[in-house]
């Protein structure tokens, strides 16, 4: 299936890493909401350089062939679209500066390639989580201790019935975005990943709907109704 979707799809997690492919691609209705989920799979790929070693033929060291290595990625994405937009709101995975720095050199990252300095929102976040892209009012009005908690559940995740590893979510304008590194091949994932969006919303402080940030934050992106999608 073409990537080319996720080219609509402006910000995390669509475009961490340059080299992706879309196996997995749905569209419908969830609780009255559009919905999208999608399966990202990224691939990264990393070289290092051969061990060195004395020639003496030449005399001197000579560096070996470099080593090229592929990981790939899994990402399970599902997208509702509210009815009325809120400011943006960023929670994903904290990374090393070190290993950012390391991407620099790799080419894998196409966007954010460096994470800034994130917005404190207590200890909860057990060093697991980057919060960014709003208010620090607004953020911690969402992401509170007891959220963040749930949300990462000793790294299971927050589904009472199987295991989704790290969950992420962002909220962009009209868009709820959640997503884990798990595939839809078991549908219990699709079904908790809905779920946790829908719980989401309801963090959602009032205040957050009457922000000027949240008509900007819907502005920059499109409706999901109005995707080009391939099997429309």
């Amino acid at each position: 299936m073409p990537d080319n979707v996720l080219d609509q799809l402006p910000g995390a997690p669509f475009h961490n890493y340059r080299r992706r492919s879309v196996p997995l691609l749905m569209a419908g209705f969830y609780q009255g909401m559009p919905g999208l989920a999608v399966h990202i799979r990224f691939s990264k790929k990393n070289s290092s350089p051969g061990s060195s070693h004395y020639s003496s033929s030449a005399g001197m060291y000579m560096n070996g062939a470099s080593k090229t290595s592929k990981q790939v990625v899994t990402c399970g994405t599902v997208v509702l679209e509210m009815p009325s937009p809120v400011p943006e709101l960023v929670v994903e995975e904290k990374r090393d500066k070190l290993g950012d720095i390391a991407s620099l050199f790799d080419f894998n990252r196409s966007k954010n390639v460096v994470q800034g300095k994130g917005i404190d929102v207590g200890p909860a976040s057990l060093n697991i989580y980057h919060v960014s892209g709003a208010s620090p009012e607004y953020a911690r009005a969402v992401v509170t201790p007891d959220r963040t908690r749930w949300l990462y559940n000793e790294g299971r995740g927050p589904a009472p019935n199987t295991t989704l590893g790290k969950v992420h979510f962002r909220l962009s304008g009209r868009k709820i975005i959640v997503w884990c590194g798990r595939n839809f091949e078991d549908p219990v994932v699709l079904d908790n990943l809905l779920g946790i969006a829908q719980e989401i919303q309801r963090w959602i402080p009032p205040a957050a709907y009457q922000d000027p940030a949240a008509a900007e934050a819907d502005r920059q992106s499109i409706p999901l109704p109005q995707l080009q999608l391939p099997f429309v």
